[in-house]
């Protein structure tokens, strides 16, 4: 099977995603293995010592804390797998996939959702240590855990693997179809590793990887009960409510911490794109921006234009009118498509987010923990205090190792 790239445009360059279209001809890219569905290929790209694993915490981690955590050595692989994507084709994706090598039985897969990334070079599966923190630290620390964790953390369609097509940032489906084959190729690689897996996963990730989190769980549930049980997850400062964090947005009056509107304005061509809106770039950027946004599109990326940090500024009165009225029923149909917190899990919900989040505001969590509740559900609310939501990542990390040894 060949994967052509296939360029999708709209007036005033409002493109920015590739989609990779599938062929039956020149069968140039790696299949399965016969044996697997979805593992193509697996490659061991790192072993850490348990002395190295401990210099990876920070700095002000106490040292008998390390010593509790940090019990075995790990090996680090880089899978390819097969996903499908949403609009109904097959395609490789990436990730990767942390062991244990003092425990070979009982393993309990923890599914580790990155958070949002820029640069391709933060993918997980780029294991360096200017590549993805939350794997190089986080993600290795939890393979460590005397509890028995095979930590398991996709790339998303967009980066690794698939790195020709632009992500599709903060989109439900996607988000959950890539992160839920990972883990069913994880499934396939511990067998071919002999290792033996519960059937009980947990679930854990910050900002888009908390989102991802609350998605692949809902997924899980609804699709993949007879594969996984989900023992626990932990959403950590996710935009769980797409239309309120919308309306948050386009009623903000000040700058904003870099680069929170270049998220906010990725998430709204994605949509735009995707759901064949087509709404004029003019319609939704001051004209100054939307000329930036438009010459980094047609320079290979539009997440490059530099824009304002005050959404008042960038983003026009009217597309800003319509968001905090609703009367783009098309947008507002696709934010509300991409909701991931009025539904009834079955495992416990352990919702993290800081007070003082100044990129996704805390609202989400508040909102989630209410409308579950609301639906019988099993979910609690832990603050990560009045830091930022960058300051927060390093207290998520910390809260979440504390939990994963209970």
């Amino acid at each position: 099977m060949k994967v052509n790239k296939i360029l999708l445009s709209a007036p005033l360059f409002f493109l920015f995603f590739l989609i990779a279209a599938c062929s039956s001809d020149d069968d140039s890219s790696p299949e399965p293995d016969s044996d697997y569905k979805y593992l193509v290929s697996s490659e061991e790209i790192a072993a850490v010592s348990i002395d190295e694993i401990k210099s990876r915490l920070p700095a002000n981690f106490p040292a008998a804390a390390a010593t509790l955590f940090v019990n075995s050595a790990v090996k680090v692989y880089k899978i390819v797998y097969q996903t499908e994507f949403p609009k109904g084709f097959m395609m490789h994706a990436s990730g990767l996939i942390i062991v244990p090598e003092n425990k070979t039985t009982g393993l309990t897969l923890l599914g580790f959702q990155h958070g949002t990334i820029l640069d391709p070079k933060e993918a997980p599966s780029n294991y360096k240590p200017l590549g993805n923190q939350e794997a190089y630290m986080g993600g290795t620390v939890g393979a460590s855990l005397a509890k028995g964790y095979m930590v398991v953390m996709p790339d998303y369609l967009g980066y690794g693997e698939s790195s020709s097509t632009l992500h599709l940032y903060q989109h439900k489906e996607s988000l959950a179809s890539a992160s839920l084959d990972m883990l069913k190729a994880a499934k396939e690689f511990a067998d071919s590793k002999n290792l033996g897996l519960r059937k009980e996963v947990r679930l854990l990730g910050y900002s888009e990887g908390g989102y991802a989190t609350m998605a692949l769980h809902q997924a899980i549930e609804a699709t993949a009960s007879d594969q996984f049980t989900v023992e626990a997850s932990y959403p950590g400062a996710g935009a769980y409510d797409m239309e309120s964090t919308a309306k948050w947005v386009v009623s903000q009056n000040s700058n904003m911490a870099q680069p929170a509107t270049t998220f906010y304005m990725w998430t709204l061509l994605v949509y735009n794109q995707y759901y064949n809106i087509g709404l004029p770039l003019t319609d939704v950027l001051q004209p100054d921006y939307a000329a930036k946004v438009a010459t980094a599109t047609a320079n290979g990326n539009p997440l490059t234009a530099q824009l304002s940090d005050n959404p008042a500024e960038l983003f026009t009165p009217g597309f800003i009118a319509a968001i905090k009225n609703g009367t783009n029923t098309a947008f507002t149909t696709a934010l509300q498509a991409n909701n991931v917190y009025d539904w009834k899990p079955n495992a416990p919900v352990l919702l993290l987010h800081a007070d003082g989040d100044d990129i996704v505001p805390v609202l989400n969590a508040h909102k989630a923990e209410a409308a579950m509740k609301a639906n019988g559900a099993n979910v609690s609310f832990m603050s990560l205090g009045s830091g930022t939501h960058r300051e927060s990542a390093q207290k998520y990390i910390e809260a979440l190792l504390q939990e994963l040894i209970k």
